[in-house]
């Protein structure tokens, strides 16, 4: 190749080398340019939030649960039977009616009782008067023996009917006690104060033996049984509070305490059963009804909390949306357990009156600017 071919050829590979340096440069400039102008961008951006998608953190108090629900029932009921048969001949009180202890409230016809009792003060007569032959005959072979007009052998014999004469009143004895016993059966009474809450036979019917007559409950005080987790179990002691509220009732607040806790698990849930009394002087409440409420574990007096909608999670850390002299800011904070309304004590990272989003409101930029929408009234209230 000649020197002036070789000479064209690295001129034109210079000349093209040079092109694309310019090209890069170039292109780097234009990314550059771009990049600054998205930043800019975002930091023109204005986000509007409305006066309810905000909140001024206040000190308030705060109240940790642990939730329970359950049915209430009567702390004390007594459902009264027919110990005798017969016929119910009297039934004094119908479903809620109130009754006081000692108030009869059923009787069952007695004519079978008191022919008993008057069979077994007959048996108790005949055994007395046996005892009384037996005994005059026992003293007039004593006076023979003596005299050794008989033997022995016969005296034991009259000794041992007279023994059996004794037996038989005793036993006669006894089968009056119960069938006066019986007789008090027949009339029945309320063993408590209370109301009636079911009657399970009419009167006029025929009832046997051990047969439901009425029930009555006590409602002064109630027992709400709930199941708690296994791995809740050791926060529940007994006497701690519990807050409910119960069907019917609306916003109405009732509280009880813990008084028993189930020494073992319920077979299939692996939950144990704790139970809470309530007092019910009033008899506000009915048995049966439906409760929802929850422990009291922790009452935190002028705690600084938030709802845990406001709380997020980015890369294993937890923050919230803050707004700072008109500017979006993310800020890292550490929150505690929360209670059963959804609000979690702040435990580092904010501080009295700091204004924070508090909803998800979907993807937010941090730094960008922020105004607050007016009211009707055309001005912007302070967020609460």
């Amino acid at each position: 190749m000649s020197a002036s071919v070789r000479r064209s050829l690295l001129l034109t590979l210079l000349a093209l080398a040079a092109g694309s340096v310019l090209f890069v440069g170039v292109a780097s400039v234009r990314s550059k340019t771009a990049d600054t102008a998205t930043a800019a961008d975002a930091q023109k951006v204005t986000l509007e939030f409305l006066p309810a998608d905000l909140l001024m953190l206040k000190p308030a108090a705060l109240v940790r649960t642990l939730p329970l629900t359950g049915t209430l029932a009567a702390l004390n009921e007594a459902t009264l039977k027919a110990k005798v048969a017969g016929e119910l001949v009297e039934l004094s009180v119908r479903e809620g009616e109130s009754v006081k202890r000692g108030q009869t409230l059923a009787r069952i016809d007695q004519t079978e009782v008191l022919a008993r009792v008057a069979a077994r003060k007959a048996d108790v007569a005949a055994a007395r008067a046996q005892l009384v032959w037996a005994e005059k005959n026992r003293n007039t072979q004593k006076a023979l023996l003596d005299k050794s007009f008989i033997s022995q052998n016969a005296f034991d014999n009259v000794q041992s009917s007279h023994d059996v004469a004794i037996a038989k009143l005793g036993a006669a004895e006894a089968d009056l006690v119960m069938a006066q016993k019986s007789l008090g059966d027949s009339v029945l009474v309320a063993p408590m104060n209370g109301i009636v809450a079911q009657r399970h036979a009419q009167p006029g019917e025929r009832v046997p033996l051990d047969a439901k007559v009425i029930t009555v409950v006590d409602l002064t005080r109630l027992e709400l049984a709930a199941s708690v987790p296994a791995a809740n179990i050791a926060q529940v002691r007994i006497g701690q509070s519990v807050g409910f509220r119960v069907d019917g009732f609306g916003e109405r607040e009732f509280s009880g305490r813990i008084e028993r806790i189930n020494p073992a698990t319920t077979a299939g849930s692996r939950a144990i059963t704790v139970y809470a009394v309530i007092d019910n002087p009033q008899s506000v409440l009915r048995s049966g009804l439906f409760a929802q409420g929850g422990v009291i574990l922790e009452r935190i007096e002028n705690a600084l909390a938030m709802p845990a909608s406001a709380l997020r999670e980015e890369a294993g850390q937890s923050f919230v949306y803050v707004i700072e002299g008109g500017t979006l800011r993310k800020r890292i904070v550490k929150a505690g357990a929360g209670d059963g309304a959804g609000n979690l004590p702040v435990l580092e990272g904010l501080r009295e009156g700091d204004v924070i989003v508090r909803h998800n409101l979907g993807l937010l930029r941090d730094g960008a600017a922020v105004r607050i929408a007016q009211s009707a009234s055309g001005s912007a209230p302070a967020p609460r």
